[in-house]
């Protein structure tokens, strides 16, 4: 058999089973969209918050800026301004557990957990989601179950620009827009607290300082009188009368103007805490539409009538081409077993003698 002669055998068999090709072409097709139609889209959010600075007076400077965006390393020591990597913040288990406390009043007043609980058990069954079962009424177990379906699903970058980028993905297209707020705002209450907190100490500390050292100038002053009132008929101009009242009144200066200074640090302290703002504000905000990552029923069910084509050409060709190269296999193991001949040698004619 020559290749022309296999070429149309082929063709006469495809010819005589093209039932049977197009069968096995539909069944994969319907294969394939049956698996698509298993994979459930997602969608996905992506907003970006920046740093905001607060009053010119009490400006974060461009290495704590650098700190928080963690675009440099941090202090080594606790002695300088409180930050912190706002990408592990976002990405850390106590935001997400705040995320998942957080309830929606437009969801039916349901916590987050309890949304990502459900939407998770919405899609269950072959190539899907795992159903998660689970006593609402265990809260702590909610929150653990919600904080690691969020740690999968949610990233936080910075991008060349010192923009924090988040992304949040979901089933549910109302889901991916509540959670991604949630999260902005979990993460910038968390600086507006850190903040606060820290403004509090300083005014606390400017308090107390501005106190301490009222009452050393009242003692001061009570000694100033206790000496001019047991010295009223002395001779101030002796040195064991002057020397006194001379360091008392430098000691009062000295205090004095120590207790100003902590005055005006009290003020500015009050100050700082009434003039604290948010630190982070969102620029884009996680408004759809939103990216969508689904698989194509109609792509996915093209490539399968394409796999199934070729596969049914093959079962149906499979036993001409299997006989052709058994034959080809055959002729050439026979040529490689035949021995080869010698080939004859021809006698030299005689020279003749003279």
């Amino acid at each position: 058999m020559n290749n022309i002669e296999l070429i149309k055998q082929v063709v006469k068999r495809l010819k005589k089973f093209s039932w049977l090709i197009a069968l096995i072409a539909i069944a994969f097709g319907g294969l394939f969209y049956f698996l698509a139609k298993q994979g459930v889209p997602v969608y996905t959010s992506k907003s970006t918050v920046f740093p905001l600075n607060s009053s010119s007076d009490n400006n974060i400077s461009g290495s704590a800026i650098s700190n928080i965006l963690g675009l440099s390393d941090a202090p080594k020591s606790f002695s300088g301004e409180a930050s912190i990597n706002i990408v592990e913040l976002a990405t850390s288990r106590r935001t997400r557990e705040a995320v998942s406390n957080a309830k929606v009043p437009s969801m039916q007043n349901k916590t987050i957990a309890e949304l990502l609980v459900d939407e998770n058990n919405k899609h269950t069954g072959f190539m899907q989601n795992e159903k998660i079962v689970v006593d609402k009424k265990d809260t702590v177990k909610m929150v653990n179950i919600a904080s690691n379906i969020l740690r999968n699903t949610f990233t936080a970058k910075i991008n060349k620009n010192g923009i924090l980028e988040l992304y949040y993905s979901n089933t549910n297209e109302e889901i991916v827009r509540v959670v991604s707020y949630v999260f902005i705002d979990k993460i910038s209450d968390f600086y507006i607290d850190l903040k606060k907190k820290k403004a509090q100490i300083d005014y606390e500390f400017a308090v107390n300082k501005a106190d301490s050292l009222l009452k050393v100038l009242n003692l001061l002053d009570e000694h100033a009188i206790k000496l001019d009132e047991t010295t009223f008929f002395t001779n101030n101009e002796l040195k064991r009368f002057s020397l006194p009242k001379i360091n008392l009144d430098n000691d009062k200066q000295t205090v004095q103007s120590q207790y100003y200074y902590a005055v005006n640090n009290r003020e500015a302290a009050a100050y700082k805490l009434q003039k604290e703002t948010p630190i982070i504000e969102p620029l884009d905000k996680p408004e759809g539409p939103y990216d969508m990552d689904g698989k194509s029923t109609k792509l996915y069910a093209f490539i399968g009538l394409l796999l199934g084509t070729f596969i049914g050409i093959v079962v149906v060709s499979w036993k001409i081409i299997s006989n052709y190269l058994s034959e080809e296999l055959n002729k050439a193991i026979e040529k490689a077993a035949k021995p080869k001949e010698q080939p004859q040698v021809q006698p030299q004619p005689e020279i003749a003698k003279v």
